[in-house]
């Protein structure tokens, strides 16, 4: 195979590949939008709007109010005087019917690093022991109270008692959450700035400047509250007010509930202010979250941009490969299939679900491996998901490209498993009489119906009403496919009948259209297609036939006619010379005879040649038949006076105008004069009358005939055909036949009738 033929199979080959670059391209630019950005948010995402006002920014305000909220239970636990109170009291527990212990936070601290628990670098407590002895754990403390506790949760009798370590862990975890606020918020610079503060009421606030029965928890002392709210994003709370001012994208949740919690001393009132510096100046979560959310948003941007590129290549490499798909080479015209291709259809769409769920099961104990080895677990079941989906669009891009080689085959449906077995029963029935198929397809729809009805019936019995509906709409499509098809045979019966009656009304040209024909009724199509080109091809060879014998006849006549007229004329001569001999003169008269009746028969010849191959020209003219009649009769009253035969004339006093070829009329008629005057019984009467029926004018001749007439009326109009066997008469059997064929070129009727010994002619033509 020259290079050139390989040339289709290469662009195969890199529509395949560019394929798989821009499905990668999909893929990754999906899989950056699904993990890197905030997913979800959609669109939205291409919108200019700020950090603030995203829901990242509010997840972050939310933690840090809670995170606030907790600040402001341990602090006046953990603090004294700003800095932190190892003397404090942490909780009490009693053991036994002994009295009660106090343990203060430094005493907790070195039990808890007794027993291997500290606090590391970022404030989570950590353990370095793995096994603890059986006093550490043993649940033999009762709690009477704990300082880092409001609510001490004790619901059953169970809950009273704990063990030592187990309460030193708990401190430990509220240490670790308040030393984390304390040094993001206070110890550090940071852009969120709170204030909380808690009073015996509002008046008391604005009178008493030393503030000492007022609790505040800021980290912006040296800002007021109009400060703050000019900051940036801002969330305002009084206990005077049930709504919240705030210009954050959503109220935040639980501001009252966390304010009543931490109102320990029942101050009648209280407020709470948190604002966000938006211009950013301290390094923390939110000037990080902006620069992320920045860069973010460009990300996503980046990633939707590749992702519509990757589908468009997608798109094109797909309708490129189903372009050339079946294709060998380009000189190839008609597609081709695969040895795969051959399997039945229905086979190769179960094996490709098989082999697709074989390839999500290796996936799912190998490929899950593999990808836990090489991505990050927080991405594993976006990865799982992904890989599986892969799969299955691999398995079903290769199940789809057979099944379209085959519909380019025109495979599809004539190689599946459902039309073999629909061509098998149809075989079975192709043979069989019309009445038993009508038997077995009433028969199936009356049991399809009895069963469809009765499935119905049982569900509406059981209340399943989803599948009575579904039952319901099967039947219907029984019933629908039932008519259909009846429908569809009265149509092909129809298509044949209406073939039969064009064939049989003469056109054998006629050719059924086999489209939509199908089993017994292609069959009975087909062979009525070649019984109209047998008729035809019959009619070709008939017409082709009488061509041949008419040329022949004209041919031989011509090439009579040369050598008869030197005859004639020599005839002639001889008898100018007035032989004496009496057997010579006898001699010349018997030529001359003979040589008159080969020439007229020579003629007739011709003539009857030219009439039946229709090639007479034709001079149309109005012609009054009563004036023609009477002429014609003029001319032959004598010469049936020779036979003693009497001409009776019933013609109407009227004119009646036909149009007609004068010259040929004449013919017609002289030649059915002549017949008469041959054949008719002597001493007998010829009968010649004109009538008019139905705008036509018809002559009639009748004469009793003086022999039998041993022919048929159909007979007597053939060539060569006389009505005495014997042929006594001069007369050479194409009279009749002359006037029939002249008559119908007028376009007239020719009609012979025979009762008995009585012959009766009768020609007609339309009345102008």
């Amino acid at each position: 195979m020259k290079l050139k033929d390989y040339s289709l199979q290469i662009k195969k080959n890199i529509a395949v590949l560019f394929h798989l670059i821009f499905l990668s391209l999909v893929i990754g630019s999906f899989s950056i939008m699904y993990l890197s950005t905030e997913y979800g948010a959609g669109l939205s995402w291409l919108r200019d709007r700020n950090y603030e006002d995203s829901p990242q920014f509010m997840a972050q305000f939310q933690q840090d109010l809670n995170s606030i909220f907790q600040y402001v239970s341990y602090r006046d636990v953990f603090e004294e005087d700003g800095v932190l109170d190892l003397s404090s009291q942490m909780f009490s527990i009693t053991r036994g019917d002994g009295p009660e212990i106090i343990y203060t936070l430094e005493e907790v601290l070195r039990y808890a690093r007794s027993q291997g628990f500290y606090l590391n670098s970022d404030f989570d407590v950590v353990n370095d022991l793995l096994v603890y002895d059986n006093a550490a754990t043993a649940k033999d403390c009762r709690i009477n109270w704990r300082a880092y506790l409001t609510d001490q949760q004790i619901t059953e009798p169970g809950d009273a008692y704990t063990s030592l370590l187990e309460l030193s862990r708990e401190v430990l975890n509220c240490l670790g959450a308040y030393y984390k606020i304390h040094y993001r918020m206070i110890a550090n610079p940071s852009n969120l700035y709170f204030q909380i503060l808690y009073a015996e009421s509002q008046e008391a606030l604005e009178e008493n400047e030393s503030l000492d029965d007022i609790l505040i928890y800021t980290n912006a002392s040296n800002l007021s509250p109009q400060q703050l709210i000019k900051l940036g994003r801002f969330c305002y709370l009084d206990s005077n007010s049930a709504l919240v001012q705030t210009n954050l994208l959503k109220i935040p949740a639980n501001l009252t509930a966390a304010m009543e919690k931490n109102n320990f001393y029942d101050f009648g009132y209280y407020y709470i202010l948190a604002a966000v510096d938006t211009n950013y100046p301290a390094d923390d979560v939110y000037a990080e979250g902006a620069e992320n959310y920045k860069n973010l948003r460009g990300r996503f941007l980046e990633s939707l941009m590749g992702m519509i590129i990757g589908l468009i290549g997608c798109l094109l490499t797909f309708l490129s490969l189903v372009y050339m798909s079946g294709y060998q080479t380009k000189k190839n015209t008609s597609p081709s299939l695969y040895g795969i291709d051959m399997i039945y259809t229905e086979c190769f769409i179960v094996l490709s679900a098989i082999f697709t769920m074989f390839a999500l099961f290796l996936g799912e104990k190998i490929g899950y491996r593999i990808l836990h080895a090489l991505v990050a677990k927080t991405s594993w079941e976006y990865a799982e998901r992904m890989m599986m989906a892969v799969l299955i669009y691999g398995c079903c891009m290769t199940a789809a490209f057979s099944l379209l080689r085959r519909y380019k085959c025109r495979q599809l449906w004539t190689n599946s498993l459902t039309h073999h077995i629909l061509q098998t029963i149809e075989q079975y029935f192709i043979h069989r009489s019309f009445s038993y198929r009508l038997f077995c397809l009433f028969l199936a729809f009356v049991l399809a119906q009895i069963t469809g009805i009765g499935l119905i019936f049982l569900s509406f019995q059981r209340h399943l009403y989803l599948v009575a509906a579904l039952l319901i709409l099967a039947l219907l499509g029984i019933d629908y496919q039932t008519f259909h098809k009846m429908f569809i045979s009265s149509l092909q019966e129809d298509k044949i009948a209406d073939a039969i009656s064009r064939i049989a009304g003469g056109d054998t040209s006629y050719q059924m259209a086999l489209d939509g024909l199908s089993g017994k009724e292609l069959n009975i199509a087909c062979m009525i297609n070649q019984i109209g080109t047998g008729l035809e091809r019959a009619l070709q060879e008939k017409v082709k036939s009488e061509r041949l014998k008419a040329d022949l006849i004209t041919n031989v006549s011509h090439d009579i006619k040369t050598p008869l007229t030197s005859i004639i004329n020599y005839v002639d001569l001889i008898k100018r010379e007035h032989l004496q001999n009496d057997r010579v003169q006898e001699y010349l008269n018997v030529l001359d005879q003979k040589s008159q009746r080969l020439k007229t028969l020579t003629e007739d010849l011709l003539e009857a040649s030219k009439a039946s191959s229709g090639t007479l020209k034709l001079e149309m003219i109005h012609l009054d038949l009563v004036e023609m009649i009477w002429q014609t009769n003029g001319e032959f009253e004598e010469k049936f006076a020779e036979r003693n035969l009497e001409l009776v004339s019933n013609l109407p006093s009227n004119s009646i105008m036909i149009e007609a070829d004068g010259r040929h009329l004449w013919r017609v008629l002289e030649n059915l004069y002549n017949n008469a005057f041959k054949y008719a019984m002597k001493h007998s009467r010829i009968f010649a009358e004109i009538t008019c029926e139905n705008d036509y004018a018809y002559f009639t001749l009748k004469n009793v005939s003086e022999h039998p007439l041993n022919v048929s009326s159909e007979d007597l109009t053939e060539r060569f055909v006389r009505g005495d066997v014997s042929r006594t008469t001069e007369g050479s059997g194409l009279g009749l036949s002359i006037a029939q064929s002249l008559t119908k070129l007028q376009g007239g009727t020719f009609e012979i009738l025979i009762d008995a010994d009585l012959y009766k002619v009768r020609i007609g033509f339309p009345i102008v």
